[in-house]
């Protein structure tokens, strides 16, 4: 006949049990004046360990200083053990620097294939823009990461985003990249746009005397 177990023995069994649990992170937004903050230094080199401790202690996931936060470090270096570990953890991975920069957009511009697919999977918005105007598309289309391009605009970015009063495709065109320009088109980019002074993209293409762009934007029925 089993004997039922005592109420100090089944409280002991669960310390036991939850003994190699980390604690609950924090995960409020901690505002620090730089990003020499001790968790982003951490984040910035990779150091997945260093920001398990910190995390553990005292230190926020959700740091963010007027350049950058946590997870956007750890993006910027292309360290996706760090990525990962902050996103298991619970940081968001929309919180921006004061300038409106997030995570998808540095890795977007690193063209780090890894991290953003933890970030997308993570939830990450697509279509978030900074203050300027930029997007994680624009990021990458602006530093030549074809790849990551197509992947941003599978997952629904928009091609018809115009950052400075000039439509992304614009700018792509002026510098001179046809394999982009022709993605860009090829997703729906809107080849008639107009800037504030008139401009449309085949006026730039004719600008910079890309004989190759000014054709692919008439194939496209640009006029």
């Amino acid at each position: 006949m089993h004997r039922p177990l005592a109420a100090a023995t089944i409280a002991s069994a669960f310390l036991v049990a939850c003994a190699g649990q980390p604690r609950p992170a924090n995960l409020d937004v901690a505002q620090v004046s730089d990003a020499s903050s001790p968790i982003i230094q951490a984040a910035a080199a990779g150091n997945t360990e260093r920001v398990r401790v910190l995390s553990e202690g005292d230190a926020a996931l959700n740091t963010r200083s007027p350049e950058t936060t946590t997870l956007t470090a750890a993006a910027a270096g292309g360290h996706g053990e760090t990525v990962w570990y902050l996103l298991k953890r619970g940081a968001n991975p929309d919180l921006a620097s004061l300038s409106g920069r997030t995570p998808l957009m540095v890795a977007a511009r690193e063209g780090n294939q890894e991290v953003i697919r933890m970030l997308l999977s993570a939830g990450a918005e697509v279509n978030r823009q900074a203050q300027n105007g930029h997007s994680p598309l624009s990021m990458a289309a602006l530093n030549g990461n074809l790849s990551t391009a197509k992947r941003l605009l599978t997952a629904g970015a928009n091609v018809n985003i115009a950052p400075g009063g000039r439509s992304l495709l614009m700018h792509v065109i002026e510098r001179g990249d046809l394999l982009m320009a022709e993605a860009l088109i090829a997703a729906g980019a809107n080849t008639e746009y107009q800037a504030a002074d008139g401009q449309t993209a085949l006026d730039v293409a004719r600008q910079v005397n890309n004989r190759d762009l000014e054709m692919l934007l008439i194939q496209a029925g640009a006029r």
